[in-house]
């Protein structure tokens, strides 16, 4: 984003991320930081503070290696509040529950609800940035998701994204 990343506090670790161990950080990060939010509101206001793109958790820690991340625990806690795939940039194929930066020991299982039909969506179309975007298809790899073409170019994106941008009737 030209304007620089916005900061989303409210899933900032607390002032004990650098003093426990990872056993005793996923515990108090459920309950001290994830706990009294409302998922879906969390949702609306990173959509929000994405201003029409994809929202998208950053921190310093790359997939990979031996480091792990609390952004992987806010993507677990949101997958299973919201019965969506959160995943990895680059990792979009993993299941929910090998998020690459979250703890081996931690990871679990990630029940998620149905996979939603895009095809209602198929043929419409928005502007997005001056742009003019139009739903493809279905992605057949990729459950759920949905091919958008723009300007000679295709991606695949989310159902959430489809719905924010190509809702109209």
């Amino acid at each position: 984003m030209t304007a620089g990343y916005r900061l989303y506090k409210a899933l900032a670790p607390g002032p004990w991320f650098n003093s426990v161990g990872i056993d005793e950080y996923y515990s108090r990060y459920r309950t001290e930081i994830l706990g009294p939010l409302d998922p879906r509101k969390v949702r609306d206001d990173l959509d929000g503070l994405a201003a029409g793109r994809t929202p998208v958790l950053l921190c310093y820690e790359r997939p990979g290696g031996a480091d792990w991340c609390h952004r992987a625990m806010a993507a677990e806690w949101l997958a299973e509040a919201l019965g969506v795939a959160v995943p990895e940039f680059g990792y979009e194929t993993r299941p929910q529950g090998e998020h690459p930066l979250m703890p081996p020991q931690l990871r679990r299982e990630i029940v998620l609800s149905a996979v939603p039909d895009v095809t209602p969506y198929v043929g419409r179309t928005a502007i997005i940035e001056g742009e003019l975007h139009t739903v493809a298809s279905a992605d057949p790899q990729r459950p759920g998701m949905a091919i958008v073409t723009t300007g000679g170019r295709s991606f695949s994106t989310t159902i959430d994204t489809i719905r924010r941008h190509f809702n109209q009737a």
